[in-house]
């Protein structure tokens, strides 16, 4: 699900009327997903793809110790499989944490070894970790602020397609200064409670 609909955008533009450019808004949609996503701080998904929505990311996290784990999209929806492998090799099922043994908590984007985990806490060293987990937002969980943010650079790129690569425009002698096509101010201050504090390395 994209993270808003082609007609939730065409409530932000008053002067179109039916579906007819659906196409065009849903490519624009697509758009700022990625824009906004990187704007935001998400890292590449597994796939590549850069995106806000929900998706699978693949981490190789320097170990920590203790019981704490950051990972780096937020918020944390699961995880699929934890190796803490000091061998780096991250296919023995010795090396394999538990589902059981451990906890997450997805807005802080942390997973947490349980007190009864068979390890008591993470290796520590460089890219002990490597972590598949789920991130992002998805139907229902999408912010409503985000929402808002995309609708109105949507509706914002779709008015200003004529006028890509200008900052005037002259018209009977008077010449009126054009907005870029960059996020608007309005638009980074609303995504700006989402942002990702962390650097994604892997």
């Amino acid at each position: 699900m994209a993270v808003v609909t082609a007609s939730e955008v065409r409530e932000y533009i008053p002067t179109l009327s039916g579906s007819a450019d659906d196409s065009i808004l849903n490519t624009l949609i697509a758009r700022f997903d990625q824009v906004a996503a990187g704007y935001m701080g998400f890292p590449p998904q597994a796939s590549g793809a850069i995106s806000i929505e929900s998706g699978t990311y693949t981490e190789y996290l320097d170990g920590p110790g203790g019981r704490e784990l950051h990972v780096t999209a937020k918020p944390l929806v699961s995880v699929t499989s934890v190796y803490d492998d000091p061998d780096l090799d991250y296919t023995d099922s010795a090396d394999l944490i538990a589902a059981s043994d451990y906890s997450i908590y997805g807005l802080e984007g942390k997973v947490i070894l349980d007190y009864n985990a068979t390890d008591a806490s993470w290796s520590v060293g460089h890219r002990h970790i490597k972590i598949t987990y789920v991130a992002g937002y998805s139907g229902g969980t999408m912010p409503n602020a985000v929402k808002h943010a995309a609708c109105i650079q949507v509706a914002h790129w779709y008015q200003a397609r004529s006028h890509i690569g200008r900052t005037n425009l002259s018209s009977q002698g008077q010449t009126v200064a054009l907005k870029t096509l960059e996020l608007l101010p309005e638009v980074t201050m609303a995504l700006q409670p989402y942002r990702i504090a962390t650097v994604w390395v892997g």
